[in-house]
């Protein structure tokens, strides 16, 4: 069922994998209200009694997994893209981030695969992440 904060974190995604697409860099001046309404939400969660403290920092803690993977890596996976691991893990808890992700390396393998073996890219081709964190995300709100 879609609900609002669905419908928001959806058309967050959306606007965001446009940038990726366009630009290759991430717009702070929505990751930073998606933080924050992120926070706000797993806040009213944990005060409602409908969230669990190990989940939310379950989500917390891959998002930050990330972000030393973009460390690590020097930006092979960019900070906006951990940023927006970050923030769904705080909205959607560990479990349904997992989800989300597996979602979203599964069609970025088929994406990959296919460009190497029909356009013949290299394999140093930059390919956004985003658009397929929102199909994951899209994928895990329709089942």
């Amino acid at each position: 069922m879609w609900t609002l904060d669905r419908v928001i974190f959806m058309g967050m995604l959306i606007l965001l994998s446009a940038r990726d697409i366009q630009s290759q860099q991430v717009p702070v001046c929505i990751l930073i209200p998606a933080n924050l309404l992120a926070a706000g939400w797993g806040l009213r969660n944990l005060i409602d009694g409908k969230g669990d403290i190990i989940i939310l920092a379950g989500g917390i803690g891959v998002g930050a997994v990330f972000f030393l993977i973009s460390k690590v890596t020097r930006e092979g996976m960019g900070y906006g893209d951990s940023w927006v691991i970050l923030i769904l893990g705080i909205y959607l808890g560990l479990w349904k981030l997992l989800e989300v992700l597996a979602g979203a390396f599964f069609l970025l393998l088929l994406v990959s695969v296919i460009c190497l073996t029909v356009r013949k890219m290299s394999r140093r081709c930059r390919i956004p992440f985003l658009p397929f964190l929102t199909a994951g995300y899209l994928s895990v709100i329709l089942v």
